[in-house]
């Protein structure tokens, strides 16, 4: 039982440090100090737990949000789901979709979280929490992020307790042949996926945003990435352990067509990232009206945006700018684009690129601190043309020779499936899968 339990704790407290690493970066703060700001609720938690200190009574009230994580989690409705995945934010449901697709025949379900999951699954869980003896030993995990860590790491590794916990009792009464995720470093995929492990059962990772040189290593039965230049930033991570398929960016492929950049009049999409800098967001629109004398501007909001998104931010005259509907997928709003503008640390450039229409990328649109400014090291990779301080600075011919100049060789490395066919890489992908079910159920039956 010891060995067993020593097993149980290194998975947890892999997810746990993890999650110190990733939101003790600067680019995470920043996050959540813009986080606080545009929504109450946060801003009145962690000013309530500021006076209370990072004592007991803080870790208390830190462990009172883990409890509340804890018990709106809640299986699947359908039973006998041979794949539970988990995912809460659009990104990575989006993914979990995608991966379910390529599948096909293979029944998964979403692990239900929220207000939606409360019920008796959950009194019964509290129950089970409560005799399992944990409690104790979650607060002194807690106690000690707090005081070295501060509230936002102290409530995410909160997260992973909840998430751990729920999940590994979700597992054994499920018992499903694999789990699948689209995050290493969100709380709920890192819980979950230290449950699996815990219990000997395979995961799958599908990434729903491109690596940064900050996530912990790859470690997951089976990890399903975007291309080479991915792989290479998860090397530099540590040894990767499982099998790796490199299925590429989502969506359909189509050359580039760089001219589009010298439409006249043309129709330009700003795609925004999560935390927005609004005074750089006028500066754009306003370089779109007078320099390129745009005849319409189509501002998508990100699906996860951290403050209401609005027009009324920004604009005295709305006039020729729309907002896109949140409904939209992102090949319908770029479709709509001669060229997209977006910031130097956002992952839809690759998609858009991939659609064949050119992305300007600027400097200052997301509320990054400068040393993280590259996140995805797409500029030193050279796949996108290099930001700019403002849209004035942008020459068509500067632009029409860097993506002459080997652009497809380059971004072929970034995305494995450009210009390929999907059905061969879902082939791939289905097989993986599949393989990674049917040795679950023979080890099953073994046993």
């Amino acid at each position: 039982c010891r060995a067993r339990d020593r097993q149980v704790n290194s998975n947890l407290l892999r997810g746990v440090r993890a999650v110190i690493q990733a939101d003790s970066d600067p680019a995470r703060q920043v996050l959540f100090d813009n986080l606080s700001r545009s929504h109450v609720s946060v801003r009145l938690a962690h000013g309530l737990h500021e006076r209370l200190g990072h004592g007991w009574a803080g870790a208390l009230f830190v462990c009172g949000y883990g409890l509340a994580t804890y018990l709106r989690i809640a299986p699947p409705r359908a039973r006998g789901a041979r794949v539970l995945a988990v995912a809460k934010h659009a990104n990575a449901r989006r993914q979990i979709a995608r991966v379910l697709a390529w599948v096909g025949d293979v029944d998964g379900a979403s692990v239900r979280t929220g207000t939606r999951a409360l019920g008796l699954e959950s009194v019964r869980a509290f129950g089970l929490l409560l005799v399992g003896g944990r409690i104790p030993t979650a607060y002194r995990i807690v106690r000690r992020l707090d005081a070295r860590h501060g509230f936002l790491v102290a409530c995410r590794g909160a997260d992973v307790l909840a998430w751990y916990a729920r999940m590994h009792a979700i597992l054994v009464r499920r018992r499903p042949g694999a789990v699948l995720v689209s995050s290493d470093a969100q709380p709920e995929e890192l819980g979950c996926a230290a449950a699996a492990r815990a219990l000997g059962v395979p995961t799958v990772f599908v990434s729903h945003a491109y690596p940064t040189p900050y996530l912990p290593p790859l470690d997951f039965s089976l990890s399903i990435l975007e291309g080479e230049a991915a792989l290479d930033i998860r090397r530099q991570r540590g040894p990767i352990r499982g099998q790796v398929l490199l299925a590429g960016v989502e969506g359909e492929s189509a050359p580039l067509e760089v001219g589009r950049f010298e439409a006249p009049n043309p129709v330009v999409g700003i795609f925004t990232p999560k935390a927005l800098s609004w005074e750089t967001l006028s500066a754009i629109v306003d370089d779109c009206r007078r320099h390129f004398r745009a005849r319409r501007i189509l501002i998508r909001w990100h699906p996860s945006m951290l403050e209401p998104p609005g027009l009324s931010h920004l604009l005295t005259d709305p006039a020729g700018v729309e907002e896109s509907p949140r409904t939209a997928s992102l090949a319908e709003v770029a479709g709509q684009c001669d060229w997209v503008v977006a910031g130097e640390s956002s992952n839809v450039h690759l998609q858009v690129l991939k659609l064949g229409i050119p992305t300007v990328s600027v400097k200052g649109l997301g509320l990054y601190p400068e040393s993280r400014a590259d996140l995805y090291g797409f500029s030193a990779g050279g796949i996108i043309f290099p930001p700019v301080a403002s849209l004035r600075e942008i020459r068509p011919d500067d632009l029409r020779a860097f993506f002459s100049d080997c652009w497809r060789t380059r971004f072929a490395r970034y995305d494995a499936s450009y210009l390929r066919p999907h059905a061969s890489i879902g082939a791939e992908v289905r097989r993986a899968v599949r393989a990674l079910l049917d040795g679950r159920a023979q080890a099953g039956q073994d046993a």
